[in-house]
């Protein structure tokens, strides 16, 4: 599947999301969602979210790799 806005690959976290007031499928990554997020509720299956390749778990590992060098 991929996002209706930027034609990405969607996560299995991503396909996943649903809309709360129809219940349908959001197909939206998470980085175009970030737009709309406060105006559409939307249900999750955080068992699906994963913190690898994620900007926040990029800076994470940057930050483990640089306490070794300094």
């Amino acid at each position: 599947m991929r996002c209706t806005c930027c034609n990405v690959i969607l996560t299995p976290f991503e396909a996943t999301i649903k809309r709360v007031a129809d219940n349908s499928f959001l197909d939206m990554c998470e980085s175009c969602f970030s737009y709309i997020s406060d105006e559409v509720k939307v249900l999750t299956r955080e068992d699906l979210r994963s913190e690898v390749g994620t900007d926040v778990a990029n800076y994470i590992d940057y930050e483990d790799k640089r306490e070794l060098y300094d």
